[in-house]
Formats: structure tokens, sequence, C-alpha cells
């Protein structure tokens, strides 16, 4: 606890001074500046029909999100997301969520330094922080966005985010947040469940997360990364600020050229402790989970009616990711968690927030256990 207590102090007097001292400007900011506030929102609408035996065809509405924002002046800025999933959320029902996404101040001392606090996204990959509809192809976002960086991920925390001159395009984001908790990790699903989500989340553990990127002429290319315990006061897996510890490494890259767009990500976590995580909690957790995927798309509409600022994106997607990539001793090896989707689609796009999407997936794993093939339809919004 000794230790805890030191490295929280140390970790808040280091931003302490940096907010005083990165930018003496920062007290320009007057409450008289004019305030304005901002309302947006996204969502989506989606059908599945499953060839799995018995399985019939169902639509939902998947996310219905509204966003608000409040500049309180040139300097200080408010950003938030609320989301209803499934269409409504009923006492005692298995499905519906009504939740927060993001809720958090921007201070911004200068183009470098963003002082940043509250619950925000973990800047890690591409979709976890563009998680729009219309941003990404497909009706579901990729299986690799949904075991290995588990989105929406978002904690609570502080740090700093802007641009690094004088490299043209290189920006960057870190954070000081709460840690994962074991508990809610499992084989099937990794550290999905471990997120408090902004919900009376444990601070026992903390964890530092950041991003690096660099954008110039069509490509993007970036680097995230994320260390934090996961103990949460859990017996035998330690009281360390960051015991149990989680390690995600990942990188990016999207490259538009003309009527082509490109990109792919890949990522590996590990578990130190999974084989003490899985003795208490009996989860079946792996030590490690690892993933990637590689995209192309073709916008149609370049040959059939060049001059139009509307796009028909065909698309092509191969996925992957294993939640037991490797186990601890004691852990049988699970063939289902070692998944692989191929997608084959179409997006139209009539204007840049509008999304018609359709696409056909062929679902495997290892152990050839329920695979499938899907169609699905989908609507995406973004305001």
């Amino acid at each position: 606890m000794r230790l805890y207590k030191a490295a929280l102090l140390r970790c808040t007097s280091l931003l302490a001074i940096a907010f005083l001292t990165l930018s003496p400007r920062f007290l320009a900011a007057q409450d008289s500046d004019q305030p304005r506030t901002v309302v947006g929102g996204y969502g989506e609408i989606q059908y599945q029909n499953s060839s799995l035996p018995d399985s019939t065809g169902h639509v939902n509405l998947a996310r219905f999100v509204l966003y608000l924002g409040h500049s309180f002046n040139e300097r200080i800025t408010f950003r938030s997301e609320v989301e209803v999933e499934d269409a409504r959320v009923e006492g005692g029902g298995s499905k519906g969520e009504l939740e927060i996404e993001q809720a958090y101040i921007d201070y911004r001392l200068s183009d470098p330094f963003t002082l940043r606090a509250g619950l925000v996204l973990i800047p890690a990959g591409i979709i976890n922080e563009l998680h729009e509809p219309p941003t990404f192809n497909g009706v579901e976002r990729p299986l690799y966005d949904q075991l290995v960086i588990p989105t929406t991920w978002r904690e609570i925390g502080v740090g700093l985010a802007g641009r690094i001159p004088p490299v043209e395009g290189l920006a960057y984001r870190a954070y000081f947040v709460n840690g994962l908790r074991a508990e809610g990790f499992t084989g099937a699903e990794g550290t999905r469940e471990g997120s408090g989500e902004g919900q009376d989340a444990n601070f026992a553990n903390a964890a530092l997360t950041g991003r690096l990127e660099w954008a110039h002429s069509g490509l993007k290319i970036g680097t995230s990364a994320y260390y934090g315990g996961s103990a949460a006061n859990t017996p035998g897996l330690g009281t360390g600020l960051f015991a149990a510890p989680v390690f995600l490494i990942a990188a990016d890259a999207r490259y538009d050229v003309g009527a082509f767009a490109f990109r792919g990500e890949a990522g590996n976590m590990t578990i130190r402790d999974a084989a003490a995580i899985n003795a208490f909690f009996n989860n079946s957790v792996g030590d490690r989970i690892a993933g990637w995927y590689l995209e192309g798309a073709w916008n149609a509409l370049s040959a059939l009616a060049p001059s139009s600022t509307q796009r028909l994106a065909l698309f092509a997607r191969y996925d992957q990711a294993d939640t037991h990539a490797s186990v601890p001793d004691g852990t049988p090896r699970n063939g289902a968690y070692n998944r692989n989707t191929t997608t084959l689609g179409i997006t139209w796009k009539p204007i840049s927030g509008l999304a018609f999407k359709g696409d056909y997936q062929l679902r495997r794993n290892a152990a050839h256990f329920l695979e499938d093939e899907t169609m699905n339809l989908g609507l995406g919004w973004q305001f």
C-alpha cells in the first residue's frame, strides 16, 4: 500500500508539473469566452442470418448513441457519449445496456499538450477510438476488435494528448487509468469482461497506456501499448500497483490510394499470472491472446461514375483471433477459441455519415465447433 501511494503521488505530481509548466499561457482561458454546445450521435441496425441448424434470421437495433460536447471557452472542452444497446433496457432482462461510453474534460495547454481527465477510451488500435459504423466496413466489428482489443474499452484516468513537433502528422495519447479485474477474464472472451467501464471501477491496481501515430498522404501508421495490474485485491494475486499484470502491444496501418483502401491490425496480449487467476476463479484464461486482420476495399463508383462523391466499396477481410494462443500449465487449450472469419461485402455511402452495408461471412475455428456461414445486413449513421 505504501508503494502504491508513493507511485500515485509521483504520477499526480508529474501531471501537476506538466499542467503548470508545459504552456505558460494556460491561465489565458477566460470564462467570458463564448461557450458552445454540440449535439451529435451514431447508431446501427443489424440483420443476421446464420447457417446453423434451427437458426433463424434476426434484426436488432444494436446501438443508439447520443454525443454531447460543450466548449466552455477556447481551451476547455467537455465530451461525452451515452449509449443504449439492443434498443431497450429492461429490469431482469439479459439483453440491453444503458452506459456512458466516454465522459472527459480536455484542457488544451498548447498544440503538443492537452490535459485530459475522465472516462477515456483506451488508445489501442483503430476501432476502439473510431468505432462509429460509417468509419469501417462490415456490419460487425472485426473479430480482432472484439477479443484481442475488447472494443469499446474505456477506463477512468488522466493523461496528455497532442501533436509532436516538428514532425508533421505525428501525434500521441498517454494515460494513467484504473486497472482491470481478473475476476472478469474468461477463456472464451479474454479480458473483455474485466473492464470497470467507469462503474465503481477498482483502483487497487492501475495501468499505463498510450498510442503513437503518424499520418501522411493517405498513410496512417499507429502503435499502441497497455500495461496494468488486474489483481484487484484478490488473495494470492499480489497487492502491488501492477500485480497480476496484463500487457498489450499492438500495431495498425491504413492506406488510401485512389479508389483503393487498405487497413490491417495485429496485437499480442499477455496475462502473466493466468495460472494463479485460473486457480482462484476457475475461468480457463489463456496466458497469451493474439490476433490480426487484413482488409482491402475498392470504390466501384470510381469506374462506374467517376464524378460521383458517393462511395460503393467492395471489400474483403480475413480476421483471426485466438484467446488461447497459449495457456498456463494445468489449463487445456481449447481449439474453439482459435477463431477466424473471412468476410466479403459491400458498403454504400451516399454521404459520409450514412452507410448501407451487406456482407457474407465464413466463421471457422481450430476445433471445427459450431462453425457457420452468416449473411449480414446493416444500416449505420453518424452526425
